[in-house]
This record gives structure tokens, C-alpha cells and sequence, in this order.
């Protein structure tokens, strides 16, 4: 009888245990699914925040034609803030987005008092570089880039593609300036000649690194295709500008539209490889 008392009581140990463990890995996902979904709502302002930034420094460059663009751009941010006021309660715990919305403020404000383009643009940079920050730090708190690994793990290469989108954003911004012929200076052209050599040495690389893995060979090798001869675009656009000194050298509309569907199709990866975390097992590690 005590043998038997104690045999029932190990097995409902043993499944308390094992009901314990599935409920905390449960949990675990759940709150994992929440951050990528704060991530993906970030990475969307991101991409609001950086086409605002080109169109916002084109315009003050002197292309008006940009405006009604940058104008639809602005109310976008404006609505993605509003999503993403419903998570103000658990990103407060990160530091890097504290100086966001204050930023966002102090260019709506800046470019009321007619401030310079190049004081605007400053405000843009720092605005991208605190989102891109949090979603880092959101990414580390949940273990979305290594997962469960030493080191990043393919599916979490999503990260280092999104900051590769601060280069190309930089040089859409300095470009459409450029272009407009307001922001012709020699510095101007030292910056954009800097991003073009970062975006060459870097962002090709995750590119080729995604093709090599097995499991996402077949899904990623069109978008990775595409991304590269977007990027062989843009540089292209690039020389243009660098080339022209003293002549016109690409419109500023379509300086901007290249180097957007440059952005766009490192975007389409980033959210492709998110979509893979998000589904069904992906997360049950750890």
C-alpha cells in the first residue's frame, strides 16, 4: 500500500512537472510573440522615420516637389505613434526609446522656425538610431537574434539587415539633397562617398550569408536576388551624384525612388525572416 501511495505520487509529480514546464514555456512564447510584435511596429516607424528624413532634407534642399510626399509620410509616423502608445507601458523600461517622441517633437519644431537642413537632418539620425536601439534591446531581452545560441543565428540575421537600412536611409537623405542642388557641397559628397563604401563592404555580406544556410535557402533566394540588384542600383545612383559636380547629374525624385526600393527590398527580408520566428515552434527553445 505505501509503495503504491508513493509509485502515485511520483507520477503526479512527474506530471505536475512536466504540465509546470509546459505552461512556462507557453508563457515564455507568449511574451516572446508580444516583443515581436512591438519589433515589427518599430521597424515600421523606423521605415516611416527614415523616408520622412530623405524627403524632409530633399524638400529643404530645395525640391518642392517632394512635399506633398513628405507630407503623406509624416501623418504615417503620426498614426504609427498612436499603435505604438498602446506598448508605452513596457517600452518605458528601455532607455534608448525615452528620447523618441521628444525628438520627433523637436523636428515638427525645427522645421516651423525655418532651422537649417543640415540641423533637421541631425535630428533624423537620432531619431532612427534611438528606434533602432530599442528594437535591439528588445531583440537581446528576448533572445530574438541568437536564439538560444552563443552567437546570431541565421533567422536572426532580421537585426543586422535593419541597421544595414540606416546606411542605405543616410544615403537616400544626403543624395536627394544632393540631387536638389541646394546641398551641393564638398562635405555633402564626402558623407554620401563614406556611406557608399560602408554600404558596399556591408550590406552585400548578410546577403550571401542567408544563401548558404540550408533551411532558408529556398525561401530567401529571390528576395536576396532582388536586394542585390537593388543595391547594384543604388550605388550606380550614387556615382552619379559623386560624378556630377558641376553638372546635373540624376533628379532628385529618382535618386529617392532608388534608393527607396533599395530600402524596400532589405525590408522585405527583415520581415520575412520575422514572419518565419513568429511561426508555430519557432520559439520553443530554451
Amino acid at each position: 500500500m505505501v509503495w503504491t501511495l508513493f509509485a502515485v505520487a511520483v507520477v503526479l509529480a512527474v506530471l505536475l512537472e512536466r504540465i509546470g514546464s509546459r505552461r512556462r514555456t507557453l508563457q515564455k512564447r507568449h511574451v516572446r510573440l508580444k516583443a515581436l510584435e512591438q519589433i515589427r511596429l518599430l521597424r515600421l516607424l523606423l521605415e516611416q522615420v527614415q523616408r520622412h528624413r530623405g524627403l524632409c532634407f530633399g524638400v529643404m534642399s530645395g525640391e518642392h516637389s517632394l512635399e506633398n510626399q513628405r507630407w503623406q509620410v509624416e501623418a504615417q509616423v503620426a498614426r504609427t505613434l498612436e499603435a505604438v502608445a498602446v506598448h508605452q507601458g513596457s517600452l518605458f523600461w528601455y532607455t534608448a526609446w525615452h528620447p523618441v517622441l521628444p525628438v520627433w517633437q523637436q523636428i515638427a519644431e525645427q522645421r516651423a522656425q525655418n532651422a537649417s537642413a543640415e540641423a533637421v537632418l541631425l535630428l533624423h539620425h537620432r531619431m532612427a538610431e534611438q528606434l533602432i536601439s530599442t528594437i535591439e534591446a528588445l531583440a537581446v531581452r528576448h533572445d530574438l537574434v541568437c536564439l538560444g545560441a552563443l552567437a546570431p543565428q541565421p533567422q536572426g540575421m532580421w537585426l543586422e539587415l535593419l541597421k544595414n537600412t540606416e546606411l542605405l536611409g543616410r544615403a537616400r537623405a544626403v543624395g536627394t539633397g544632393i540631387a536638389a542642388r541646394r546641398q551641393n557641397s564638398a562635405l555633402q559628397h564626402q558623407e554620401l562617398q563614406r556611406l557608399r563604401e560602408q554600404i558596399n563592404t556591408q550590406c552585400y555580406q548578410p546577403l550571401a550569408r542567408l544563401c548558404t544556410e540550408p533551411l532558408l535557402r529556398l525561401s530567401v533566394d529571390k528576395p536576396v536576388r532582388a536586394a542585390e540588384d537593388s543595391l547594384d542600383s543604388l550605388l550606380q545612383a550614387v556615382d552619379q551624384l559623386l560624378e556630377s559636380v558641376d553638372r546635373p547629374g540624376l533628379a532628385s525624385n529618382r535618386y529617392f525612388s532608388i534608393a527607396t526600393q533599395a530600402i524596400s527590398a532589405t525590408l522585405a527580408i527583415v520581415d520575412l525572416l520575422l514572419e518565419r520566428l513568429q511561426a508555430p515552434g519557432a520559439l520553443a527553445y530554451k
